[in-house]
């Protein structure tokens, strides 16, 4: 009888062991990814969309990765103005310096600033800037990002079709190298340092497309600038292409399930930050700040507020007649 016993335990402790075994060869690695802000910082107050931007992103993120830390998130790029608005600019930079950015890539509505402006701005943004094809001394070729013992090479690009209706003197200043042949020689330096390839470009969905062909390894593109707003992505050559719209309307949820250090499926969705959900008081500062000293307001939003009063002086006439 004893013997039955010890047998039964035994079996118990191998069984709870190989279990344990395939749960921890068994990972899931998620990216959030966001594009083409545009310098939104609040919900555009759409009466058919009235959808969010980064006073709603930066709650979002905060809870997501709550509930799932083996997150990265991720940017394309055209995150400021595209009037070049100095103050909203600013504002925005220091609003992106907030949220838990593990990577960023300067899209064209930033790589036309003058240096001046866009240094002080980086310091703003505080985290990696990453330029694969761009030459800049402030940028880093790649980033590795290490999560639960992933390993996440993050690259990005920007293609010359992205800056090609700005005038000359300002392309002039803007250094871009064949972002094939940049990705590629990249990849190769980092394919023993890296678990999964993701690479952020700056170049439009179709161009995406056509660029998945020409590089093989790259399990994750995500794009930006032609403001697409991808809700079922589908691989090209082993990569799935993803892009999350303009103006902050959508988040990017995309998740990388792995098994004994290799992918075996990806996934991806839009989340759409909707106007009910909570926004990030730290950010809410922000847009009072910014309408106080540009004295500039949402006409939508006043329009909604005037109305909400017109309704609240109504209810209280009611109340007292």
């Amino acid at each position: 009888m004893a013997y039955l016993k010890l047998n039964k335990l035994i079996l118990f402790f191998i069984t709870v062991g190989l279990a344990s075994n395939l749960a921890a060869q068994r990972k899931s690695l998620y990216v959030l990814h966001t594009n083409n802000t545009n310098g939104a910082l609040e919900n555009c107050y759409c009466p058919d969309n009235p959808f969010g931007s980064i006073e709603k992103r930066s709650i979002y993120v905060k809870n997501f990765i709550k509930e799932n830390p083996n997150t990265i998130l991720v940017d394309a790029g055209d995150f400021l103005t595209m009037s070049q608005q100095t103050l909203k600019d600013s504002l925005v930079a220091e609003a992106y310096g907030l949220l838990p950015y593990d990577a960023l890539l300067y899209g064209d509505q930033e790589l036309v600033l003058d240096a001046r402006t866009l240094n002080r701005l980086r310091g703003q943004l505080g985290t990696t800037l990453v330029g694969t094809n761009i030459d800049r001394s402030d940028l880093f070729t790649s980033k590795i990002i290490r999560r639960k013992g992933l390993r996440i090479a993050v690259m990005g690009i920007v293609d010359s079709n992205a800056i090609k209706f700005y005038p000359e003197e300002i392309k002039s200043r803007i250094r871009l190298s064949d972002p094939v042949k940049a990705v590629k020689d990249e990849m190769k330096k980092l394919e023993k340092k890296a678990d999964i390839f993701i690479l952020m470009t700056h170049q439009g969905y179709d161009l995406d497309r056509t660029f998945a062909k020409k590089i093989d390894g790259l399990d994750l593109i995500v794009g930006a600038h032609s403001q697409t707003a991808i809700q079922s992505p589908e691989e090209v050559n082993g990569a799935l292409i993803v892009q999350a719209g303009k103006s902050g309307y959508y988040i990017g949820v995309v998740e990388i399930k792995m098994n004994k250090g290799k992918v075996v499926e990806k996934s991806g969705r839009l989340d759409t930050m909707k106007f009910e959900m909570p926004d990030d008081p730290r950010i809410i500062e922000m847009i009072e700040e910014y309408e106080e000293r540009s004295g500039r307001m949402n006409r939508r939003k006043k329009k909604l507020q005037e109305d909400k009063m017109l309704q609240l002086c109504m209810m209280w006439m009611e109340f007292l007649f």
